[in-house]
């Protein structure tokens, strides 16, 4: 619980400094290094990276996930996807507070087209790492075959773990965009499981 209060602390305080400091030479010239030193291959694989994240696969998909888990009867689950999801609600809310302009500068490429909302924290980074981890967890622990369910912990990871890293290669979000991103959609995961076990708890002990 430390944990998590201390990562929503830092979350609120990186917000309150991006406000100040809009732009940032250091991050502008990481954006530029980021976009150079990338191989093509390499960027074409993080152009699809972020395309869960985009709408109208980024309101479908989630929504499709979290019927399907009510649809088969593991409610329980589906409200707990559905908690992590409404992550993305506060990074919304703090977009319109801070109003973060995007990167926007002649030597940044913007391979895909740039969303028009503000820029802290990233949206991208908070669903893939609150939404996207649950759910890719929530069907690993279901499914019965260990290969599959390590293949499913790979793919959660491999995508948190790459989400950011697009961010920047498509010129969309600078570096505390990012970290923002994960700070908020980390902490928000972790207190819906922790939330979750607490509830088991007191189920076991009831019994």
């Amino acid at each position: 619980m430390f944990a998590l209060a201390g990562a929503l602390l830092l979350y609120v305080l990186l917000a309150l400094w991006v406000r100040q400091h809009p732009q940032s030479s250091c991050e502008l010239a990481l954006l530029r290094r980021l976009q150079t030193s990338i191989p093509p291959k390499i960027g074409h694989v993080l152009r699809w990276v972020s395309w869960l994240g985009f709408p109208p696969q980024s309101v479908l998909l989630p929504s499709a996930v979290i019927a399907a888990f009510w649809w088969r009867g593991q409610r329980t689950v589906a409200l707990q996807l559905l908690s992590t999801w409404t992550a993305s609600t506060v990074s919304f809310v703090t977009k319109r507070l801070i109003r973060r302009p995007r990167p926007n500068h002649p030597s940044i490429s913007i391979p895909v087209t740039q969303p028009r909302d503000a820029s802290y924290p990233s949206g991208h980074v908070v669903t893939y790492t609150a939404f996207w981890l649950a759910a890719l967890t929530a069907v690993a622990e279901r499914v019965p075959w260990a290969w599959v369910r390590g293949l499913l912990l790979a793919c959660a990871g491999l995508l948190v773990a790459t989400v950011g890293l697009s961010r920047m290669y498509l010129g969309h979000h600078w570096l505390t965009d990012v970290l923002g991103g994960y700070l908020l959609g980390g902490s928000w995961y972790g207190l819906v499981r922790l939330l979750r076990c607490a509830g088991e708890r007191a189920e076991s002990c009831e019994a």
